[in-house]
């Protein structure tokens, strides 16, 4: 068992080596390309290792045909040698008299090792005074490097080998690790290291610091995004999305973004439950602040108008679930309605009545059909509570499906809305006022 054990062993070295042979024959390589051709075998070694330790072998057999008298030997290391490199060069110049000159390896050039160690220089310089808790490396491989390394690949059949690319991000990764103390994140990185191979020229991709709250706007004429006119000017004076500004300085971020779970009017408040919303800051260079100290600085630059509460780090696939949920959730609003002639408490209990669990056709708004696309949406109205405060006044609490405008609920928009409240008493109406007083999932 013992024999047949070592004959398969020495048939996978004289496979590797063999094809090693092969490649070398018709193609320099270096120590790291070469080795990268067998890559996906062992553990523990790098593919410099692996490619040093095929060459070592092979000059070593040169060596020893040599010695014993081989004449077709020393033709082949003079073949072979210039492929080899370095390894080789010692007794090259032994049985030659001669110094040898290697070629530039067919792949690489002979760059790949120096330029890791400028990409690690690079990264690490521009990484420092940049908090984060974990990165990994990208390559970006030039085309005529990664069209030379497949087309050997392909010819040689080499079945173990694995890509410059995979090679570069595992190197300037490891050594990162080793100079800055902080470990690569593959799930969840804060940044992201792009090498590009072989120039060694490197980008930081910053990932952004996305943190998941709920706001409420305690006054009207606010907006939840900074609505600037065509000539440049403020439509209003103040938006949700300013109060969070003062993050960038916190974060020391380039911008900051709001992502919200629908929005509210500006001059609707935002009372009771809150509204669910995402903050972004693009570019952080300080991310380990804590939601404290975030939180505490919007709440004193937004004091009286907007306020915030943060609760944790989300993920970039929190955005998208965060919009999502809009039309899905239910809203509690409270509304001022205003009627150009007497009601009576009768009437306001037969419009709770007719509204409860009532369907309503909603064509887009006039207002805003001009940013939202033109269509006519079905929304239900869950419930209708009411409460006169004069003659021609009530007030209405209003439980309604996500999405439903409750502002043409009550005018009709023209005849847009259907039944509207203008539309059960006959006569117009409109939403003097209006604040939502929960978003429920």
């Amino acid at each position: 068992m013992t024999g047949v054990h070592s004959d398969g062993v020495e048939a996978v070295i004289t496979g590797i080596a063999s094809k090693a042979l092969r490649l070398l024959e018709e193609i320099p390589l270096c120590d790291s390309c070469l080795g990268r051709m067998f890559g996906l075998l062992g553990r523990g070694f790098s593919n410099e290792e692996r490619g040093r330790a095929l060459k070592t072998l092979l000059v070593m057999s040169l060596h020893a045909r040599i010695r014993e008298g081989d004449a077709g030997a020393r033709e082949q290391l003079r073949r072979l040698a210039p492929n080899i490199g370095e390894l080789a060069a010692k007794l090259y110049e032994e049985v030659f008299g001669e110094k040898l000159v290697p070629n530039r390896c067919y792949i690489c050039e002979s760059r790949l090792q120096e330029m890791i160690s400028l990409a690690v220089k690079r990264a690490r310089h521009m990484l420092e005074g940049l908090e984060f808790r974990g990165f990994i490396v990208a390559a970006r491989v030039n085309d005529e490097v990664r069209f030379r390394e497949d087309e050997v690949k392909r010819r040689f059949s080499l079945e173990y080998a694995e890509s410059i690319g995979s090679e570069v991000k595992r190197e300037v990764g490891k050594k990162l690790q080793q100079l800055i103390g902080v470990k690569p994140d593959f799930e969840k990185p804060d940044v992201v290291v792009l090498v590009h191979v072989p120039e060694g020229r490197v980008e930081l991709q910053v990932m952004p610091l996305l943190l998941r709250g709920w706001y409420w706007k305690l006054a009207r004429r606010v907006s939840q995004s900074a609505w600037v006119t065509r000539r440049g000017e403020r439509r209003y004076p103040f938006s949700v999305e300013d109060g969070l500004f003062i993050l960038a300085e916190v974060f020391e971020a380039d911008n900051i973004v709001i992502h919200a779970s629908g929005r509210e009017d500006a001059d609707a408040r935002m009372l009771g439950t809150g509204r669910p919303f995402i903050v972004e800051a693009k570019r952080p260079r300080k991310r380990i602040s804590g939601l404290a100290v975030a939180e505490v600085e919007a709440n004193s630059y937004a004091a009286g108008l907007v306020e915030y509460k943060l609760l944790s780090e989300a993920r970039r696939s929190d955005v998208a679930s965060i919009k999502g949920e809009t039309q899905h959730r239910a809203k509690l609003y409270k509304a001022l309605v205003v009627v150009e002639r007497p009601i009576s408490e009768d009437e306001l209990k037969g419009l709770e009545e007719a509204f409860h669990m009532r369907s309503i056709m909603q064509r887009t708004p006039r207002r805003v059909r001009h940013r939202r696309p033109d269509v006519v949406r079905e929304k239900i109205v869950f419930s209708v509570k009411t409460r006169q405060l004069a003659d021609n006044v009530f007030e209405a609490i209003i439980h309604a499906e996500g999405g439903l405008y409750i502002k043409e609920l009550v005018s009709g928009d023209g005849g847009d809305t259907r039944p509207s409240f203008a539309e059960y008493f006959s006569a117009r109406a409109y939403c003097a006022e209006l604040d939502v007083l929960g978003v429920f999932s």
